[in-house]
């Protein structure tokens, strides 16, 4: 498998474009100070040690200070696994979270009806996207919060929402965490209000309102789950949530 290759199973496992480079420099060169790594992964000084100290918070790179000078080694490929059975536990812990909150969030109006639908897959993915396009007017404003680093298709696929602003003329504003900045730029238009959370805040879960729709979105492609919520007070709510949120984030 090729080093291109290579990469791109990294990403799909949640490192960034920057991390795989590393990490793979690091298997190949060994313990290491910082030049050989700049050399091997072409990644600027300027970006290397926040690119380290971020792959060693996954606990896939440790560090020794030898004499006043650090020393940088990539961990066995294996520590990948446990990097996997950890975000399988924390996507597990977010579903049971949602699980916990959803008669509440029912609860909030019980004299409305509230129309629940889940989507399952890819498959379930795209017919969600599908519906939201569908269903979007001149009128409505597109918000989603949590915009994260996903698959390639996941991501081809939810573009779709952005590129059809030039034809229904719908606004929209985009909250990204870090991993997922890299989508910021394809996703751009005039139409469209983006901003980035702080640096150190990941969202598994991605949330997306628009009329009296809210959406909690979970997983990656064949994993995926969306649970689509119609409910106006739950929008309101949602919607409250995303603009505080807003706030905090800084302009893209």
């Amino acid at each position: 498998m090729v080093h291109q290759e290579l990469e791109k199973v990294l990403k799909d496992v949640g490192f960034t474009d920057g991390e795989s480079k590393v990490y793979l420099a690091l298997l190949e060169i060994g313990e290491s100070k910082v030049g050989p790594i700049i050399k091997s992964s072409r990644i600027s000084r300027s970006k290397v040690y926040d690119i380290l100290e971020r792959l060693i918070h996954k606990n896939v790179v440790s560090k020794i200070n030898k004499n006043g000078i650090l020393f940088y080694q990539g961990l066995p490929p294996h520590a990948l696994l446990n990097l996997v059975r950890e975000k399988e536990r924390q996507l597990k812990s977010e579903e049971d979270l949602l699980q916990n909150i959803l008669p509440q969030l029912l609860s909030i109006t019980p004299k409305q009806k509230v129309n629940i639908m889940v989507y399952e897959g890819f498959q379930g993915f795209k017919a969600m996207i599908d519906r939201t396009i569908e269903e979007l007017s001149k009128e409505d404003t597109y918000l989603a919060m949590g915009i994260s680093q996903t698959t390639e298709p996941m991501n081809r696929y939810a573009r779709k929402i952005y590129e059809s602003q030039k034809k229904k003329k719908f606004k929209a504003r985009s909250i990204f965490d870090e991993q997922g900045a890299y989508k910021m730029k394809e996703r751009k238009n005039r139409l469209h209000e983006m901003r980035l959370l702080p640096s150190g805040w990941n969202t598994p879960a991605l949330f997306t309102v628009y009329k009296d729709v809210v959406g909690i979105h979970l997983g990656k492609e064949k994993s995926i789950m969306s649970i689509v919520i119609k409910n106006q007070e739950i929008s309101k709510s949602f919607t409250a949530a995303f603009n505080a949120m807003w706030k905090i984030a800084k302009k893209a």
